[in-house]
């Protein structure tokens, strides 16, 4: 019977899901251990001149050192004939999630930030992947390609999960698909295809190669992050069930098993617990974050934004020292620093680095310093001492490996300019005697003195 059950239960899953009104925003940090070699500067422009004028571009975000934010969105693209009387829907809903993703959203960020310098950024928003339900609602996939000065690399997926469904799993979300329009970046007509075989994960593997690309060729690490804003927590509470088994959790506990959706059955590693500030509460489990409001409020746009806007003002700084730190583990072995001077520069990388995020420090609103202080203690990539010193062990290595090639170099150079010296030296008793058995013995005697102080230094 409890099997019975169960299966009934589990069956019950996606329409209840289906209740949780969310933003999911998926987001892929890049770096390169090679990105030391270009000048952020210099950086920012490459991949400015690369994705400016790109067909799929549709929308740029300039911020500034001091917060100000300038926009500037491009020409849509043409909607299939065979859905053409859904292009004013289209066009509307696109504007939308442009002003409310992006717009509303920097400015929200910025307003946390207020008080201090910003990281300054250039942000590309992309043509949307766009779904078309059954029920004829439409569900827009919208990716951002995102260069900070610190040289970060950001791309981000925003999905507006509110009318999606979670498998019975709570691992992934599905939408009820008839039709979808699919903006092919390799295209130059700027044209959706209509049901198309690509996917979004051609879109992302698109950019990335792009990315790659960059100075003849680097490779970049990735570390993401998923984060889940959950906008009506005040209607779901009411509901007994969510409440009893807390539903949201699911989202950072799974996957379930179906023979155990019950909480009843937790493991060690199921998280309730949760940090809460004046505005905002969130769990964590590694890379899944749940991000939600006490806010009594249903206005959906009041809450994401209040949640998005103070999660990312501390999450940001905090995802970018997560991946410097991950690179510099992934890519000890690929440094091929050579000498003290490329030594030095990468350090002066990474310091600088690390300082462009001290304006976390400077913020009037202290929630934003919380936030960001308690993720960096509370974090699954945080690491250990043992860690810390292997790495601190290769950067002594790199050193001391450079410092036995600059010996070898320089015994080397002493090595040619003894022998001109006693060249030199020929030449000079060649100017006082022609006597041919004068001058070999002089070069004899030169040769062997040269030979054994030669040996007596590299015995040395």
């Amino acid at each position: 019977m409890k099997k019975t059950n169960s299966i009934n239960f589990s069956e019950k899953i996606p329409e209840i899901s289906k209740q949780i009104e969310e933003i999911k925003i998926t987001c892929f940090y890049m770096l390169s251990t090679d990105l030391y070699k270009i000048e952020n500067n210099k950086l920012t422009e490459i991949i400015t001149k690369k994705f400016k004028n790109h067909p799929a571009t549709i929308m740029e975000l300039i911020g500034t050192e001091d917060n100000q934010l300038f926009s500037k969105k491009h020409e849509p693209w043409k909607i299939p004939k065979e859905l053409q009387h859904l292009k004013s829907k289209v066009d509307e809903k696109t504007n939308y999630y442009l002003d409310l993703y992006f717009t509303k959203l920097e400015n929200a960020k910025q307003n946390c930030l207020y008080s201090s310098k910003s990281n300054p950024f250039v942000k590309f928003v992309f043509a949307p992947l766009i779904e078309l339900s059954l029920e004829d609602e439409l569900h827009f996939f919208f990716v951002t390609l995102t260069i900070f000065q610190n040289g970060s690399i950001i791309i981000e997926l925003f999905e507006d999960l509110r009318s999606s469904f979670y498998a019975v799993n709570f691992f992934s979300s599905y939408t009820t698909m008839k039709a979808k329009m699919f903006p092919d970046f390799k295209k130059k007509n700027k044209s959706y295809s209509l049901n198309s075989s690509q996917q979004l994960d051609d879109i992302l593997n698109y950019i990335k190669k792009e990315l790659s690309s960059i100075n003849g060729g680097i490779q970049l690490s990735e570390r993401f992050f998923f984060l889940h804003f959950i906008t009506n927590m005040s209607v779901m509470n009411k509901m007994g069930f969510f409440k009893k088994d807390k539903l949201y959790t699911w989202m950072i506990n799974a996957p379930y098993s179906i023979q155990s959706l019950s909480s009843k059955e937790k493991s060690k590693y199921y998280l309730t617990n949760y940090f809460d500030l004046d505005s905002i509460n969130y769990i964590n489990k590694g890379a899944n974050y749940i991000i939600w409001n006490d806010d009594n409020s249903n206005d959906f746009e009041s809450n994401f934004l209040q949640q998005a806007g103070l999660f990312l003002a501390s999450a940001t700084p905090f995802f970018q020292l997560v991946c410097l730190d991950e690179t510099i583990m992934d890519g000890l072995e690929k440094f091929k620093l050579s000498n003290d001077k490329q030594l030095i520069k990468f350090n002066e990388w990474i310091h600088n680095y690390k300082r462009s995020s001290l304006f976390i420090y400077r913020v009037n609103h202290r929630t934003v310093f919380d936030l960001f202080t308690h993720l960096q203690q509370n974090s699954y990539f945080k690491h250990d001492e043992y860690i810390e010193k292997i790495k601190q062990e290769e950067f002594a290595l790199l050193k001391d490996r450079n410092q036995f090639n600059d010996l070898q170099k320089n015994k080397m150079m002493e090595i040619i300019l003894f022998l001109v010296g006693s060249v030199s030296v020929l030449e000079v008793v060649d100017i006082f005697t022609d006597d041919i058995k004068i001058l070999s013995i002089s070069a004899m005697i030169t040769i062997l003195l040269s030979t054994g102080i030669l040996i007596y230094r590299n015995h040395k």
